[in-house]
């Protein structure tokens, strides 16, 4: 899919100087080139790599939800193998290429940047520290279960919808200031709905497909330097910025992206 052209077109750089935009990361194979949950379940479950693999089969095939799907494989997980876990991530996970001039990028621009995560709050953490990368993150949060391994929480879920552990639509749909936009970059199943509601959107992996499926403008990547450098001609006025607004998906299973929907049908022009 071709990048989004909106018909209303201008710089939306505040008179105050402050950027156009805030920016939210998903973080498994997005920040970080793999989904470091995933391979977690491989390394460190009994049969993870089958098992796995049957949960992520049943999640497409619409059997099982993602708070549903990742509860399943966290539960597989030794709460004691923590230190090894946090330890193997820190060395064996690698950044998707381009990452630092990215954050460097926002950082430069004071571009308020956001990491919403579907994974765990540990290993996130660890490698965001292994990279100096001082950036708030939202996840989901391993605590010891009563049979020894991980149960996870869902501090950032929806009040009342269950199929996702963090709810990124709503992080991604939170108060803004004035006339300051949401930029969406992820790349899998737990991305969709937070797609679905920003105002520009990069994808990659599984996310592309779906938003071209559901006809989601988007920017298509797979490193992050034309992530970059589409954001650097915003910030540095080489290029004006995109004004299209969120429509949300009417026929969502996210009942904030439907929310939004109704909205726009009802908003003039």
């Amino acid at each position: 899919m071709s990048a989004p052209t909106p018909p209303d077109r201008g710089s939306l750089r505040r008179p105050d100087g402050r950027p156009p935009f805030r920016l939210f990361l998903d973080f498994d194979g997005t920040l970080v080139d793999p989904n470091v949950a995933i391979v977690m379940v491989g390394k460190f479950a009994d049969d993870g790599v089958r098992v796995a693999h049957e949960v992520d089969v049943k999640l497409h095939r619409g059997e099982l939800t993602l708070r549903q799907a990742w509860e399943l494989q966290a539960a597989l997980l030794p709460w004691e193998q923590i230190p090894a876990m946090t330890d193997f991530a820190v060395r064996e996970i690698p950044l998707r290429s381009g990452a630092h001039e990215l954050i460097d990028l926002l950082v430069t621009h004071n571009v308020p940047t956001v990491v919403v995560s579907g994974g765990l709050d540990f290993y996130i953490q660890a490698i965001l520290q292994r990279e100096g990368f001082d950036l708030p993150f939202l996840s989901d949060t391993a605590h010891p279960g009563d049979d020894g391994h991980l149960r996870v929480e869902h501090p950032h879920g929806h009040r009342e919808c269950r199929q996702c552990g963090i709810c990124k639509a709503q992080v991604v749909r939170g108060p803004l200031p004035p006339a300051q936009r949401t930029i969406f970059v992820g790349d899998g199943s737990t991305d969709r709905f937070a797609a679905e509601v920003a105002d520009i959107v990069f994808a990659r992996g599984r996310l592309l497909t779906y938003c071209q499926t559901k006809g989601i403008p988007c920017y298509p990547f797979e490193n992050f330097q034309p992530v970059t450098a589409q954001l650097k001609g915003w910030l540095e006025g080489a290029e004006p910025m995109p004004l299209g607004r969120a429509r949300g998906v009417g026929d969502s299973l996210c009942p904030i992206s439907r929310d939004v929907h109704s909205n726009a049908d009802r908003a003039p022009g």
